[in-house]
């Protein structure tokens, strides 16, 4: 994965935290070696060679869902910018960007 991810880095992906690596739909891309070349509207739900397993274990865990507006989609405008379709397990450290004010409005709730 971290060669995958260092191809445009100068450091050619060594300095990077194993958390940083997938932290991010375009890193996951790059440290999957997920191409338009390669899985260009590959449908997860048919395919032999790509898919998400269920994994029973992480699943039976207490997990706190956040639910946010996207990031870095201002561009799109503000209809579709503020849209609450961000979701990122609580206190994951993998995850890019926190969404303060959710997560302390998910805190004064509980």
């Amino acid at each position: 994965m971290k060669s995958f991810r260092g191809v445009r880095r100068r450091d050619a992906g060594s300095k990077l935290k194993d958390h940083e690596l997938c932290n991010g739909p375009s890193k996951l891309c790059q440290a999957l070696d997920i191409e338009k070349a390669n899985l260009n509207k590959e449908d997860m739900t048919t395919s032999n060679r790509f898919w998400i397993e269920d994994d029973k274990e992480f699943c039976s865990r207490d997990m706190t869902i956040v639910n946010s507006a996207r990031i870095g989609i201002d561009s799109y405008g503000p209809e579709w910018a503020l849209k609450p379709l961000r979701f990122y397990s609580l206190g994951n450290k993998c995850v890019s960007v926190r969404d303060k004010k959710s997560e302390a409005e998910l805190s004064h709730s509980a």
